[in-house]
């Protein structure tokens, strides 16, 4: 099983947040953040729930999977993958990271090809060994370039 969360770009001052998605009014989407208090007696409560209105396009969900330095990795990350140390026709490329045909891929263009392609992120042998996230697609763009 995986762990099922969501990031947003806040609308009151751009920052992101991480926890559960839900849209309480039409096309208007909200990360729900759980906030546990702690009393001096040590018992914990979990009742504070606080809303955080996120910008509809910057929603992506959580791959489930970690890069080679642990880093979480989203839907619209900007992911560098080297299998060249893991195969002798691979090499290194850039690209994002998007839900296709019912999976977490890498959408990328080779070199020498005007052809989109999909790589499926594979936990044992792509994140952890392979993959770097270099940043997202919201806050910079231009890695992409």
């Amino acid at each position: 099983m995986r762990t099922i969360k969501f990031r947003g770009k806040r609308s009151k001052d751009d920052e992101w947040v991480y926890g559960g998605l839900v849209y309480r009014l039409p096309k208007h989407p909200e990360i729900i953040i759980n906030e546990y208090i702690t009393h001096q007696n040590g018992e914990c409560e979990d009742n504070f729930v606080f809303y955080q209105d996120i910008y509809e396009d910057t929603v992506g969900q959580f791959t489930g999977l970690h890069d080679r330095n642990g880093e979480e990795i989203y839907e619209g990350d900007i992911v560098n993958f080297d299998d060249s140390p893991y195969s002798v026709y691979a090499h290194p490329y850039t690209g994002k990271v998007v839900f296709y045909k019912g999976q977490f891929c890498v959408e990328h263009y080779e070199d020498c090809f005007t052809t989109t392609f999909y790589t499926p992120l594979f936990k044992d042998d792509f994140a952890d060994k392979k993959t770097t996230v270099l940043g997202n697609i919201y806050d910079n763009p231009e890695l992409l370039k």
